[in-house]
């Protein structure tokens, strides 16, 4: 952290993805990306898997609609959004790599003009571990100054997965996500609020509303505070677009009286074992 640096307004992006439309898709996520910039954000996070549709069976039953492949020309339309705009979109998508494995990625097409297939997801969901290959390695990108992590659903529900973020020097998190509704809205709040409290950081989510193959999506996508708070939050329905500032005060004030990050990597103590009968 580096308290010179300018705040970064951040975007949390929500709509409906059309699954193995990515034309269309990529169409949607353009026009996220220029409401976003008109509101001010620097950068938009956009959800799992959003530029293929958020379908894992249609992705199996016909892989080359829902795939993306480094340098594809179908992403031109959100290239040119990112680059007319000088807005950076972080946005999920089912990638096929050059040895022919397929990776639920996340892509950071940068104000540039340039797209990036930054991350492929290291944790996977039990239904998706016969479809993508996971990631080894996390990722780290830096905007303005400020260096964000970068990970999915699942990701986010492995406290090492934030934390070594946060040690490669990460004052946020940024989730693709996708949350259903029922008991994932409720563990999406608690894996977003702890890991901001825990790690004293920004996390971001991004989530799909409407129908999705996991079921229908609770939208709510959000941004948190270092201190675990919410500091922004769509609904759980509509199409929408969060913006929140992230600052270096509020980070520095939560570090000053929450001391985990401070206090970490321990070492393992001595544990001894009581057995009673």
């Amino acid at each position: 952290m580096t308290l010179d640096r300018a705040p970064l307004r951040v975007a949390a992006a929500q709509a409906h993805a059309l699954a193995g439309n990515v034309a269309e898709n990529v169409a949607t996520a353009a026009q996220l990306v220029r409401f976003a910039a008109s509101a001010g954000a620097d950068l938009v996070v956009l959800p799992e898997l959003f530029l293929s549709g958020h379908d894992l069976d249609v992705l199996r039953g016909d892989p080359a609609s829902c795939e993306i492949v480094p340098g594809d020309p179908r992403l031109d339309d959100l290239v040119a959004a990112c680059y007319a705009s000088r807005t950076v979109a972080v946005v999920g998508a089912c990638v096929r790599r050059p040895g022919g494995t397929r990776s639920s990625s996340v892509l950071v097409v940068g104000r540039d003009g340039e797209a990036h297939v930054a991350y492929d997801a290291q944790h996977l969901a039990p239904g998706a571990r016969d479809l993508f290959t996971p990631g080894d390695h996390g990722c780290s990108v830096e905007v303005r100054g400020w260096r964000l992590g970068i990970g999915t659903r699942h990701d986010i529900g492995f406290p090492e997965h934030v934390r070594a973020a946060t040690l490669d020097g990460c004052d946020a998190y940024l989730c693709c996500g996708l949350f259903t509704r029922g008991d994932e809205e409720y563990r999406r709040g608690l894996y977003l609020a702890t890991r901001a409290l825990e790690n004293t950081c920004y996390t971001v989510v991004a989530n799909h509303v409407g129908a999705t193959g996991d079921g229908p999506s609770c939208g709510r996508s959000a941004v948190f505070g270092p201190d675990g708070r919410v500091v922004a939050e769509a609904d759980g329905e509509r199409v929408d677009v969060v913006v929140a500032t992230l600052q270096d005060f509020e980070i520095e004030a939560a570090r000053q009286s929450l001391t985990m990050l401070s206090e970490t990597p321990c070492p393992a103590s001595r544990r001894e074992r009581l057995k009673l009968d």
